[in-house]
């Protein structure tokens, strides 16, 4: 596809589902750990970052797709809850920028499932509360995200972004205020055995609402990518294999309606990239098809912004 005009946004993704892209393309480069020895093509910030852009995109601007299922917890004075599952899938492609960096164009679409039952939640009883809320899906992109070497961001974010009603338009956002957003991003060392390739990605970040009676909103993500060193060094390679570890902690969203009680979510979880849809996990493919079909039907058309 043509990728000369990607959609520019940092923080649309960032506080909705997971932040799926965010965590697998993160900035600010280390040095290779090996064991047992050292691969001087991943020494360096530009090797890296071009590992990770092998291991969630492609090299060639082809498109491919992620996904993420990951258990949600509450956090409450010491009582951990389980709360929901969150199946995650993107779709994306990416670009060189001849500097040493790279903007990947995401798609990104999330599903709160029942931890017993698997199946869509439509309302959740919140622990701490009396309250059975609304359980929104949701939905972002296409934008861009520039990666390079280090990343540190400040931007407004309109409140707006990422929540889809069951229609499919897009409905007032239950995921994050209106504010200031600050984003702080890292990515690496690389941890080498043999020919398996370890690197972690971090990402930080914050809303500081423009509205004093709003809540402020973090979320902190440490992924880890798993990728084979043969693939990632081979510059005849363009689209890698890769595993991922996710684990992240985050403020109550304003959907969970908390209130004033203190306390937050963490998250742990899997995920892969694949290289084609049908790769996808068999749930997220049944409810794309039933909430977004046009991700299916026309991938390329989507991330252009065409549907």
């Amino acid at each position: 596809m043509d990728n000369s005009e990607f959609p520019k946004a940092v923080s649309r993704r960032l506080f909705g589902g997971l932040s799926l892209a965010s965590a697998s393309i993160a900035g600010g480069a280390g040095q290779a750990l090996a064991r047992p020895h050292t691969v001087d093509a991943l020494n360096g910030d530009v090797e890296l970052v071009r590992a990770v852009r092998k291991m969630r995109s492609s090299t060639d601007g082809r498109l491919r797709s992620g996904w993420l299922e990951a258990k949600r917890f509450s956090y409450i004075d010491g009582e951990i809850t389980p709360l929901l599952i969150l199946l995650a899938g993107t779709i994306s492609t990416s670009r060189d920028n001849g500097d040493g960096t790279f903007d990947i164009n995401v798609v990104e679409t999330t599903y709160y499932l029942d931890v017993e039952t698997g199946e869509l939640l439509d309302t959740l009883a919140m622990p701490g509360t009396v309250k059975v809320v609304k359980v929104p899906l949701y939905r972002s992109g296409p934008a861009a995200v520039t990666v390079s070497a280090k990343s540190d961001i400040s931007e407004l974010a309109t409140g707006k972004e990422g929540v889809v009603s069951e229609d499919g338009n897009e409905a007032p956002s239950a995921f994050a205020p209106k504010g200031d957003v600050k984003l702080e991003r890292s990515v690496g060392p690389a941890v080498i055995d043999g020919n398996t390739v370890w690197i972690q990605t971090e990402e930080y970040g914050r809303v500081f609402p423009t509205d004093p009676k709003d809540a402020r909103v973090f979320y902190k993500e440490s992924a880890i990518w798993q990728g084979e060193l043969d693939e990632l060094v081979d510059p005849t390679v363009h689209a890698a294999s890769a595993k991922l570890s996710y684990s992240a902690a985050s403020s109550w969203r304003p959907w969970m309606e908390m209130g004033d009680i203190q306390g937050h979510t963490m998250s742990s979880g899997i995920g892969a990239t694949c290289n084609s849809l049908a790769e996808m996990p068999e749930e997220w493919l049944r409810l794309t098809a039933i909430h977004h079909p046009d991700i299916l039907e026309n991938p390329e058309g989507v991330l252009r912004g065409e549907t």
